[in-house]
């Protein structure tokens, strides 16, 4: 199991430049990459995007790019210009004006540099731009992987509670069933005083109660939901389980709840309360699990 946080950087060199690539993620329902790439890599992208997809299932993905030329190799001389300047320099001395043009003089002209195209070719940049790039996202991989360690011990933790909570609640159940015969008997000794018994209306209440009682079925649910989630704990760390995980820890919330609207007694409702406590804990971090 891995988490959705995570961070990566990885640095490649060639003749001519360095390259940085840096890679942030974060939660979120669905895998939504943002690249952002110099001009240069634009063709590249469709191509960035599967390496990501094929490392990365889920969470938001920052991928920067960032190319470094290293000093002498990143201008060309615009030599057609520099031509140009002479030539109107040559002019202007002709005119009677005094002073060389000097080398120092002449690069400081606006234009006299222009930036050299950076060439990508598989033996050359794009070899390292891949190079980096898998470097990188294995090191997210990493330390969403370290960080996953430690959800899911939180979340065994909370389950380990989760189901003491419940085995509470079952014990306590029976005397849901005490609270609400000792109710109906009194229901049906008023009933009885009656001139008229209404058989049908004492089978209503007898139905009500006993529908009222009854929460066996919300706690087996609930242990089913428990050992499930503990299940895919168990499975594979490169398995992407978030969206499961939140399924399941949403319906331990159905079944809790049902428990805390059924139960008449403090006691299981405070358990309840306490066990709901828990799984809205879980759900808040299962939305960081891939």
């Amino acid at each position: 199991m891995r988490s959705m946080t995570g961070f990566g950087r990885a640095t490649r060199s060639t003749e001519e430049m360095d390259l940085v690539v840096e890679i942030k993620t974060v939660n979120s329902r669905y895998l939504d990459l943002n690249l952002r790439v110099p001009r240069e890599l634009n063709s590249l992208e469709q191509e960035l995007r599967k390496e990501v997809q094929s490392h990365l299932d889920r969470g938001r993905v920052e991928l920067h790019f960032e190319l470094h030329p290293k000093s002498g190799n990143y201008h060309d001389l615009n030599e057609a210009l520099v031509e140009n300047y002479l030539s109107v320099a040559e002019k202007v001395r002709s005119m009677g004006a005094k002073g060389e043009l000097d080398v120092s003089s002449v690069l400081q002209l606006p234009g006299v540099f222009v930036p050299r195209e950076v060439e990508l070719s598989p033996e050359g940049i794009l070899e390292k731009i891949v190079e980096a790039l898998r470097e990188a996202l294995e090191k997210v991989v990493s330390t969403r992987s370290n960080e996953g360690a430690a959800l899911k011990k939180d979340f065994q933790d909370r389950l380990e509670k989760l189901m003491k909570l419940t085995d509470g609640i079952a014990e306590q159940a029976e005397q849901i069933l005490e609270y609400y015969r000792e109710k109906l008997k009194k229901r049906v000794e008023k009933l009885t005083q009656e001139q008229h018994l209404d058989e049908n209306r004492l089978a209503q209440e007898i139905l009500h109660y006993a529908d009222r009682s009854d929460i066996a079925e919300e706690i087996t649910r609930l242990r089913s939901h428990v050992a499930q989630f503990q299940e895919y704990l168990s499975g594979s760390e490169d398995e992407a389980i978030g969206r499961r995980l939140d399924f399941i820890s949403q319906e331990m919330g159905r079944e809790m709840n049902t428990i805390l609207s059924k139960s008449p007694l403090p006691a299981i409702s405070e358990l309840a309360v306490e066990g709901k406590t828990e799984i809205e804990k879980i759900r808040e971090q299962v939305q960081n699990v891939e």
